[in-house]
């Protein structure tokens, strides 16, 4: 696999109160200054909510959001689990290219939830492909592959959780 896309991924209840949990007033948020990288990036900061680092979970709210979804992405071991909440900016930015870990045999994943103009651009061969943000769209792909964020600038906020890990070989990713 280089890169799949999922549409639909989850089944529309989980995914209504995943989504509606997330987007609530009620959803603690942190905010960072750092986009993706201090040297290059442009560092509009973003608010982020870490459910699994450092070899453990560190939310409450990760047997809720995030176990369903890693049984169902066949998951052997999670590196990091992390929700991203962007705000709207008036231009059109973007990241530079980037990986978001070092581990050669691992598996990048993106859960849209929201539908916006933002694109992640994977780098496959040379080549530039764009994702669409879709609501309940899944991206996966190699961590070994660079990918870059373009900014949205349609709608208030744009959520995304962002999953790195080890995959079992099952090829197969059925919805929940």
């Amino acid at each position: 696999m280089s890169y799949k896309v999922i549409d639909n991924f989850l089944n529309n209840q989980f995914y209504e109160k995943l989504s509606y949990d997330l987007k609530g007033e009620n959803h603690p948020w942190y905010y960072t200054k750092i986009d993706v990288d201090l040297k290059k990036s442009m560092n509009n900061g973003l608010f982020t909510h870490v459910y699994y680092g450092n070899h453990k979970p560190t939310s409450e709210f990760f047997n809720l959001h995030i176990g369903p979804i890693i049984e169902s992405l066949d998951v052997e071991a999670l590196i990091m689990v992390r929700a991203n909440c962007v705000l709207r900016d008036v231009d059109t930015i973007e990241t530079p290219y980037h990986t978001d870990n070092n581990c050669l045999y691992s598996t990048t994943a993106i859960l849209f939830l929201t539908t916006c103009n933002a694109k992640t651009v994977l780098k496959v061969k040379g080549k530039e492909i764009p994702v669409d943000s879709v609501e309940n769209r899944l991206l996966l792909f190699d961590s070994k592959i660079k990918h870059k964020v373009l900014y949205h600038t349609d709608v208030w906020k744009r959520h995304v959780i962002n999953f790195n890990f080890i995959r079992n070989k099952n090829e197969t990713y059925p919805s929940i």
